[in-house]
């Protein structure tokens, strides 16, 4: 008996998805060094069952300028090992208009290119901070340059915002949005998330900002982690409420999936052979080649980008395609039917006839049957591609017209009653 195939495609989901052991540098200054902020990441994905490596440079005051020229922030980034780069500013330089676009911007461009240098695969995040608790005019030490005056800590932190996701977006990196996070909590309640200066974070502050990080690593709410770093569990509820509210409320904002690969594919059936095209691509901020991984679900698989594969026996099949670009991956599936018809041709005659002419095809509203005076009289049969009976009839005129204006549109099986006549198929639209 030999089969012809068919394939039906019945369903198509992704997931994107990152590993589960990340090394992560943190690179900022006291915001970053109080409460050991690196150490409270760590707990949240140790609490999350992920393994988070780190090491941190946070020398008080630092700018993100002062790391791209010290000898101790080099050698960890020329180390080429990280998979993130966290990078905090200096708390005001980004409210000045003449050091935001003098110096954060400049050095975070020249930061990032060291840091792909030393490993292409590297990700940076930017690591928003917040205003201070009454606001205020923000000048350098000599009082040459100054921001606006801010009436209170909403003013600042909107400044805030605007300067690290205006670079976040150019330099194609997500950004944390802590300081967002801080004006939510703030907004809502009264809680203190600094300390007495009104600018360094207290351990709730710190908490509020790990969250933020842990979700832009891992790409994971933080709602239900068990880790509290001290906090009462209530609070510390309320925190992983907002931050992801935060985070995940507005994830375009902050380029959250701005890195992921997107794997797709189409494909093209002749007979049991089916021929598969990747349609993957890289995210916005992904940089190199895509890796294709592909199962065709009857134990053979593939790492082409567009491979062609024959299926050797009718079934269901998964079809899984993994797209990966260094620490991500998207999967897309599609499930497949591989469906045998059952027409056994070695019962061919010495003579067989010819085959008739069955037109148009595609089919709009009728169905023409019929080739020439020979036909006359010859049954027919017409199935769905599940192998359901649609109509039985005979060939009584040339053509025979067969009205398709009620069927479902797909795919059918024309079938003459000559057992060396192939199936035909018919496509109705």
């Amino acid at each position: 008996m030999r089969f012809i195939f068919f394939v039906l495609f019945l369903f198509i989901f992704n997931k994107s998805s990152a590993q589960d052991t990340l090394s992560v540098l943190f690179l900022g200054n006291s915001y970053t060094a109080a409460n050991n902020l690196p150490q409270l990441v760590q707990g949240l994905s140790t609490s999350a069952g992920k393994t988070l490596i780190y090491d941190a440079s946070m020398p008080g005051g630092f700018t993100i300028s002062g790391h791209v020229n010290d000898p101790t922030a080099l050698a960890k980034i020329n180390q080429g090992i990280w998979d993130y780069i966290v990078v905090q500013e200096q708390s005001q330089l980004p409210t000045i208009d003449y050091y935001r676009y003098n110096d954060m911007y400049p050095a975070l461009a020249q930061l990032k290119a060291i840091a792909e240098q030393a490993n292409p695969c590297v990700r940076l995040i930017t690591y928003m901070t917040w205003g201070r608790r009454f606001g205020g005019q923000q000048c350098d030490p000599s009082n040459t340059h100054c921001s606006a005056v801010f009436v209170d800590f909403n003013h600042m932190q909107d400044t805030l915002t605007s300067a690290y996701t205006a670079i976040s977006d150019s330099l194609n990196m997500q950004c944390a949005p802590v300081g967002v996070a801080w004006q939510n909590v703030l907004n809502d309640t009264n809680l203190v998330l600094h300390t007495s200066d009104n600018s360094h974070p207290n351990l709730d502050g710190s908490y509020l900002a790990a969250l933020s990080i842990f979700s832009c690593i891992w790409k994971q709410p933080s709602l239900g982690n068990g880790f509290y770093a001290g906090i009462t569990p209530n609070r510390a509820l309320y925190f992983q409420q907002q931050s992801d509210q935060t985070v995940w409320g507005r994830a375009a904002d902050w380029n959250l999936s701005i890195n992921e690969p997107l794997a797709g594919f189409s494909y093209t059936q002749v007979g049991n052979t089916v021929g598969f095209n990747s349609s993957s691509r890289l995210g916005a901020g992904g940089r190199g080649n895509l890796d294709h991984r592909w199962d065709f679900g009857d134990g053979q698989s593939s790492a082409l980008s567009d491979p062609s594969h024959t299926y050797s026996a009718p079934g269901s099949y998964t079809v899984r395609l993994i797209a990966t670009n260094c620490i991500f991956t998207d999967t897309t599936t599609e499930t497949l039917q591989i469906m045998a018809t059952g027409i056994d041709r070695e019962l061919a005659v010495e003579a067989p006839l010819k085959a008739p002419i069955a037109y148009p095809n595609p089919v709009v509203h009728e169905l023409k049957i019929g080739r020439d005076e020979r036909d006359l009289g010859r049954q027919y049969n017409i199935y769905s591609v599940l192998g359901q009976l649609v109509v039985r009839g005979s060939i009584h005129s040339i053509p025979t017209e067969v009205d398709t204006r009620q069927w479902p549109a797909g795919l059918y099986l024309l079938m003459l009653e000559s057992p060396s006549e192939s199936p035909i198929k018919i496509v109705i639209r």
